[in-house]
């Protein structure tokens, strides 16, 4: 039972994240902690002990207060249906044998507190198959034992990617010869019960020559049944930056019944100890998203829209304590896995739509270049042609039509319920630019207007490579991709990043928005600006009739501001941190 906020407090909570998200402010990197930010939102003591006194005199089996304004409620299905004068009826998974207890009516109600609530949850809405990985099953590659691993439709030589590939093209520091100048964590959130393998990741770190380090992990792993999604997730991540913690979240260990977005979210905000960076490699389709039971009075707002502005409260919570989230942008363009290309509007990607996060795209190298690495891990000579690891190339935006891997195309658009936030206003204002020029000359440059609202959230904000990445899952060698391996390759980058930011102002780099699109337009130079590909087909279809964006100069909804030059954005950072520390000094 999800009670409504107070505006003023949200406002407030508002205020405060702009201030201290934005690197000009004298208050930017000025975290909260968790208890500053639930006093903040703490609900007046009458409405609280109204609500406490109904649920009282209802005699649930337990109540528990999550935060400061929701109620986990458990009882019997009798006692439900009484309630909300609905039949529930019995649903099993087929995939992961779990059972869940739900009515397929609308559901609505009214009593003396009706008022106070903003929406339930667990009694229409499907929390076990809301969330979609955005690094499918179907965007991998299976190594055979012998090594000669093939596409089926050419025997062209296949760019496998590994972390010096990944250094080499984003000129990314390499932390097992330079050492961290501030001990630093990064995690993967999970959904849908995905699993990690300690010994999986140990064959991983042999083939690329990485120190084995064990996982800190929160909620429940069985080792026995590892997700692809998850190991590569993990992999990537600590790929990159070997050196710092990496966690891992699954199922809640408070047993919340729910895999949902809202409770996941719910869950972390309420931990006092969580990772620096969290990335998510799962999205759901905003026209998608839980549909609660509200009461019967209050159909006003759409419970979609209400389901996502609560959302992305915890969303604004982490940032509050300068945690970055990363999210995959999606893997289906424009559009969703579900379209046919007849649809007359975009269904955008949550969390990547989500202003609150920091949403990534996904690109892959054409005129590849195949010298030998330095330091070349096992993995570069384990395997035979067509398998040969990348040097670097010229990087696009995914597409279907990217001869490597025709699998999936990178996600990007416009929110269909945030509007469009103020930190990225300038960049999307220079996208549309010439949009009249293009529109006569390039008639497919921009889809048609009436698709996307251009006024709302746009993403990606980055990109980052998302094709073939050497991965082990299930005692199983794969090359796999979706924008799934581009976000924590992104959440590795910036754990580096903030080990810089923590030396000289003792602070993480926290929300990354404001500074990226702040740097991006001071040090254009930070970044890869990629100018080829497109986002018109899905990952399961693409005719003439799919619509989507082009890939332009500057920020576009294909790959955002580009990928990263970290050598330059540490130079940024480092001057940007001791800039404020003498002005924090001075004052």
């Amino acid at each position: 039972m999800v009670l409504k906020q107070d505006p003023k407090a949200v406002q407030k909570l508002n205020e405060i994240l702009w201030k201290i998200t934005d690197p000009v402010n004298s208050e930017y990197q000025n975290w909260l902690t968790r208890s500053e930010i639930n006093r903040i939102l703490t609900l007046d003591y009458q409405v609280l002990t109204a609500v406490k006194y109904w649920l009282w005199k209802q005699s649930f089996k337990s109540v528990r207060l999550i935060g400061t304004d929701v109620f986990e409620i458990v009882t019997t299905i009798r006692h439900v249906q009484k309630l909300f004068s609905g039949q529930f009826r019995t649903y099993k998974n087929s995939r992961t044998g779990k059972t869940i207890h739900r009515t397929h009516d609308d559901v609505c109600w009214a009593n003396e507190i009706s008022h106070l609530i903003d929406f339930f949850l667990g009694l229409n809405d499907d929390t076990l198959t809301n969330s979609k990985p955005t690094g499918s099953s179907k965007k991998r590659i299976l190594i055979p034992n012998d090594g000669n691993a093939r596409d089926a439709a050419t025997t062209q030589i296949i760019p496998m990617i590994v972390p010096p590939s990944v250094r080499l093209c984003y000129k990314i520091p390499d932390v097992l010869k330079t050492g961290l100048e501030s001990n630093v964590s990064q995690g993967a959130l999970e959904f849908e019960g995905q699993n990690y393998s300690e010994e999986d990741l140990q064959i991983f770190c042999e083939f690329l020559g990485i120190p084995f380090k064990p996982i800190h992990t929160e909620g429940i792993n069985d080792q026995s049944n590892p997700g692809i999604e998850t190991m590569l997730d993990i992999e990537q991540m600590m790929a990159i930056n070997p050196l710092s913690k990496i966690w891992y979240f699954n199922d809640d260990v408070k047993n919340i019944i729910s895999d949902g977005i809202l409770i996941k979210m719910l869950t972390l905000t309420e931990s006092d100890k969580l990772p620096q960076i969290l990335s998510i490699s799962y999205g759901i389709y905003e026209l998608n998203l839980c549909v609660p039971g509200i009461p019967c009075d209050q159909n006003v707002v759409d419970p979609k829209h209400r389901y996502f502005i609560r959302t992305n409260i915890e969303f604004i919570k982490l940032a509050l304590r300068g945690i970055t989230v990363l999210a995959s942008s999606g893997d289906d363009g424009a559009n969703d896995y579900f379209s046919n290309c007849t649809n007359k509007v975009f269904n955008p990607t949550y969390p990547a739509s989500s202003p609150f996060v920091t949403s990534v795209g996904a690109t892959t190298l054409v005129n590849v270049q195949y010298n030998a690495l330095q330091d070349q891990p096992l993995a570069c000579s384990a395997f035979n042609p067509p398998l040969v690891c990348a040097y670097c190339g010229d990087e696009i935006a995914v597409s279907v039509n990217d001869p490597f891997f025709t699998d999936f195309t990178s996600g990007g658009g416009f929110s269909n319920f945030a509007p469009q936030p103020p930190y990225q206003k300038h960049a999307v204002d220079r996208y549309f630019l010439n949009e009249q020029y293009y529109l006569n000359e390039i008639p497919e440059m921009y889809p048609p207007s009436s698709m996307y609202n251009r006024k709302g959230r746009a993403y990606p904000d980055v990109a980052a490579l998302g094709v073939n990445a050497f991965t082990v899952a299930n005692d199983s060698l794969y090359l796999v991709g979706g924008t799934s391996m581009s976000s924590p390759l992104w959440a590795g980058i910036v754990s580096i990043l903030n080990a810089r930011s923590i030396k000289i102002t003792g602070k993480t780099l926290g929300f990354l928005n404001p500074l990226l699109y702040k740097m991006a337009k001071e040090c254009p130079e930070c970044f890869n600006d990629i100018t080829v590909g497109n986002n018109k087909c899905t990952s399961t279809i693409c005719t003439d009739q799919c619509k989507g964006f082009q890939a332009a100069c500057g920020w576009d909804p294909v790959t955002g501001l580009g990928t990263p030059n970290v050598e330059n954005i540490l130079k940024y950072i480092t001057e940007l941190c001791e800039k404020k520390m003498k002005k924090t000094e001075y004052n």
